[in-house]
């Protein structure tokens, strides 16, 4: 048994803070003693309570406005680490890795840094960016979700590091809905934040393909800064009654198994949660190949879906479209998607982290 610490930026409906919660309750179940370190609680639609069964969850900060906030965050880590005799750290984007790693470092424990996208567009070039990543570098070990995510840090911590994706996460009987009774639609499913998921691409695309194909509609769930933003898009674009705003679900696989299509628009991403989900329930998916490679690691183009360029608003339409006239193209790759179910699994995934930290406190 180990004792570990895990830290968050904040505990929300994000993929990273999801994948989060889904490693430390399984460590739990499996007889460690697991922590979280939320560095704060904000207050607003898109942020939630987690109940996690066997996790201690420690809110740091009740407000992001303090001063010498790094400082005040690192003392407070390391006396939560000393207190509760932890084993090995573990850091859950940019600067939960940072502090990892520095307390690690003062405590003489192992750190582990867990990048969950591509670094190359989220950590940038300031000196503030520069001491970031050399703190990073310096951890003792790594989790990746794709391979591509690695190049961006130094060649000695891409060798104590692991690959380990995102599971698939099923808690009932996934719907199979048949293709003759799917609706015309187009689904997509993440956070309204538009310098990510580029949201300005998606209404682009689909103002190009709903021109040739009248009948469909396009449903946004989610929720996020951007959303009156986006409204405005579909406003200036003649989309109004074309697009749907759903809000947060918390059952994705169920609310859309009888759309149409999938469709995911974004520059870069870890491995999308979202896409992945669309996959297990069958849908005919259409994503951009983002950076660092996740689209790519889980769609084979013209098997289990559809991939176009980024930021190509034109062969996103040309895609949708293609699924839209050709049922046959559609149900291969919508059949062939599910696929995600087996080689994602839960059970793989944990055991592939379980292992790692084990044997990197050893």
């Amino acid at each position: 048994m180990k004792n570990i610490l895990f830290i968050s930026n904040c505990l929300s409906f994000g993929g990273a803070e999801k994948m989060l919660c889904f490693v430390a309750e399984s460590l739990a179940r499996k007889g460690h003693r697991v922590f979280i370190v939320n560095l704060r609680a904000i207050n607003n639609s898109s942020d939630y309570e987690r109940t996690l069964t066997g996790v201690t969850v420690i809110t740091l900060d009740k407000n992001d406005e303090k001063q010498n906030k790094h400082i005040y965050r690192i003392k407070n880590i390391k006396k939560i680490a000393k207190t509760e005799k932890i084993d090995v750290i573990i850091g859950f984007t940019a600067f939960p890795n940072f502090y990892a790693t520095i307390v690690g470092k003062l405590l003489h424990i192992p750190s582990i840094m867990s990048e969950r996208g591509d670094p190359n567009r989220t950590i940038g070039n300031s000196w503030k960016d520069k001491i970031l990543t050399f703190v990073i570098n310096r951890a003792t070990g790594g989790v990746f979700q794709i391979d591509g995510a690695k190049s961006f840090y130094k060649k000695g911590l891409q060798k104590k590091s692991i690959t380990i994706p995102n599971p698939i996460f099923i808690n009932d009987t996934l719907p199979n809905i048949p293709f003759e009774e799917r609706e015309k639609t187009v689904v997509s499913v993440g956070r309204l934040d538009n310098k990510q998921k580029r949201y300005d691409v998606m209404l682009d695309a689909f103002k190009i393909f709903v021109e040739k194909n009248p009948e469909y509609i396009l449903k946004l769930y989610g929720c996020g800064t951007d959303e009156t933003l986006i409204k405005e898009w579909v406003e200036q674009r003649g989309l109004s009654e074309k697009v749907k705003f759903m809000g947060l679900t918390l059952q994705p696989m169920q609310d859309v198994a009888k759309e149409g299509m999938f469709l995911i628009t974004s520059d870069y991403e870890g491995i999308s949660n979202s896409l992945l989900e669309a996959m297990a329930v069958g849908l005919p998916c259409v994503s951009t190949d983002h950076t660092p490679g996740g689209a790519r690691l889980l769609i084979q183009d013209h098997q289990n879906g559809l991939l176009a360029p980024i930021g190509d608003a034109n062969r996103l339409a040309e895609a949708m479209g293609e699924f839209a006239n050709n049922l046959e193209l559609a149900k291969k790759c919508g059949q062939n998607a599910r696929a995600v179910v087996e080689r994602f699994s839960p059970t793989k995934i944990i055991d592939n982290w379980e292992n790692y930290i084990v044997g990197l406190c050893k």
